[in-house]
């Protein structure tokens, strides 16, 4: 109850506040102003107001008994660098850029299905119902594909080879053998003994190592099952994401470097289970394609996936660019346009929007055009949306992978070949990567040709081989990453849009300082938290 008492009584408006009201300013109404009127708040509102935009919290009792203790009406700066300096303010730049960058990579299949492992409950099994088997080699060893082994220690021939019984229901099964996986060292689990080989190589030769040799089903897990992963690994790993990007975004404040760096640092951070990840799953990953990590496989030997430290590597090739080549960006956004669209809205303000009177008929000759920058209705974006996307064009759509051209050359005849003769039987590179469908005869010219460089200019070929810094930068030089940034913390902190006289008077000020001083966030903050607008305002 005194705590309560105390809360309130400091809540009030002081009375030397009191004393400096304007006397002839005319008295408020009985109940006190409407929601969200503007009138100048006292120190303790102020701190509420500051301490539940930046720390999402109202203040403790011994913070609102240190500002008591200060003879003044505001509160200090020193309170407000210590708002802006605290470990919690982390958590709003954190969520401020999850609104900005929609970092949801819970729906993606970015562990291959063919290098999960299930509980034999998954399958309705009787008995022992934890222990771990995978569909692809259920179907291809036991011609089942929900067919777990047997709840029994599994028995081997002389060559090392698990024996198989003939099931009366048609089924073959083996035994299990007990693992220590890679996610819970010291604590053995049951695993089918197909699943828990760790031969390098199938029956025919193939590679356990790759998607192929997984999806073959004549593999099994590898030692300690580094190659397949568990629902609680997915799990962890979706966490490991969401926790990478948002040190991404926290890193270059907390270190004082400019926040372009957020958006260009060609380095990223990896704990133990994004590690592993990198080493061994991502090289199942078809689908999203990652196969290729941004972080060499080699520099992270010696890291554990129980590992829970965070340690900073540099990505390869160097066109990464910030978040905005992030593992978790790449998969969220699936396309090159779905990139740009999502970094021109969040980082420039500047979204694509259709003409106001619709698209023209489908019927229409126009609409038949298959450069979407000369299509009727789309190329009011797409002359725009074309060059931006290009930036992106060197990552995998539908996945992470950069397509390097020591390996995806501009041109590859074979691929030409198929676009040339279309009853000729064409590899798998070649359908995902390069033009091999001619659909209209503006096509026949990139026959051959990545996608990627499809319908390109000048231009445009010079944007796909610098990557997204480049429209980083040119953003920079011509003062829309301040400009937008700023309006971004605006509406974060006002919580409404800016009015006409803002947009005339203070947002373009506030931008050029953002921009002359170096980029530096928490001065953006602070300067937006010390306006006068900000201190009018009723929470």
């Amino acid at each position: 109850m005194r705590r309560f008492a105390l809360a309130l009584a400091l809540s009030l408006p002081s009375h030397a506040a009191a004393q400096d009201a304007t006397p002839d300013a005319p008295a408020p109404e009985a109940d006190g102003p409407g929601c969200g009127d503007a009138v100048e708040v006292d120190r303790f509102r102020l701190l509420r107001q500051l301490t539940l935009d930046l720390w999402g919290r109202i203040p403790t009792e011994a913070e609102l008994r240190a500002l008591s203790a200060v003879e003044s009406d505001d509160v200090p700066e020193s309170t407000l660098d210590a708002l802006l300096d605290g470990a919690e303010f982390e958590t709003f730049l954190s969520r401020h850029h999850a609104d900005l960058l929609f970092p949801n990579v819970e729906g993606l299949e970015f562990v291959s299905p063919a290098a999960l492992v299930l509980p034999a409950q998954y399958a309705g099994a009787q008995g022992d119902p934890t222990r771990l088997f995978n569909l692809f080699v259920a179907f291809y060893q036991r011609r089942e594909l929900y067919a777990p082994c047997k709840d029994e220690p599994a028995e081997f021939d002389a060559d090392g080879a698990p024996i198989f019984e003939e099931m009366p229901d048609g089924t073959r099964r083996e035994g299990y053998v007990l693992v220590e996986p890679y996610w819970a060292p010291g604590a053995p689990v049951k695993v089918c003994a197909a699943e828990a080989d760790i031969a390098p190589r199938g029956r025919s030769g193939v590679d356990c190592a790759t998607a192929q040799g997984m999806f073959s089903g004549e593999c099994g897990c590898g030692p300690s099952l580094e190659h397949c992963a568990d629902p609680y690994v997915i799990q962890t790993l979706q966490g490991s994401l969401r926790t990478q990007m948002s040190r991404m975004v926290q890193g270059p404040i907390r270190e004082g470097r400019p926040y372009t760096d957020v958006l260009t640092d060609v380095h990223e951070e990896v704990d133990g289970p994004l590690a592993h990840y990198y080493k061994h799953l991502a090289a199942m990953s078809l689908d999203p394609l990652v196969l290729v990590p941004p972080v060499p496989a080699a520099a992270l030997e010696g890291v554990a996936y129980t590992d829970t430290a965070w340690v900073r590597y540099e990505r390869s090739p160097a066109i990464h660019s910030g978040v905005l080549t992030s593992l978790s960006f790449l998969l969220r956004f699936q396309t090159a346009r779905a990139r740009a669209n999502r970094f021109y809205n969040a980082f420039l303000c500047e979204p694509f929007q259709a003409p106001t009177d619709g698209l023209p008929s489908p019927n229409d000759a126009c609409s038949q055009e298959p450069d979407l920058r000369e299509r009727c209705g789309c190329k009011y974006c797409h002359t725009r949306l074309e060059p931006a996307a290009a930036h992106w064009a060197r990552f995998a759509e539908a996945g992470s992978m950069y397509i390097d051209p020591a390996v995806y050359p501009v041109y590859e005849p074979r691929c030409a070949a198929c676009a040339e003769e279309p009853d000729r039987e064409c590899d798998g590179i070649c359908e995902k990567f390069y033009v091999t469908e001619i659909g209209h005869p503006k096509q026949r010219p990139f026959a051959g040709v990545l996608k990627a460089y499809e319908f390109r200019g000048r231009d445009e070929i010079e944007n796909v081989e610098a990557g997204p810094r480049k429209a980083v930068e040119a953003a920079v030089a011509d003062g829309r990453l301040a400009a937008c940034a700023t309006t971004q913390v605006f509406r974060r902190l006002y919580r409404r849009e800016p009015t006409a006289e803002e947009l005339r008077r203070d947002l373009p000020a506030w931008a050029t300082e953002f921009q002359t001083g170096g980029f530096d966030f928490r001065a953006l903050v602070k300067r937006l938290v010390t306006a006068d607008g900000y201190r009018r305002m009723v929470r």
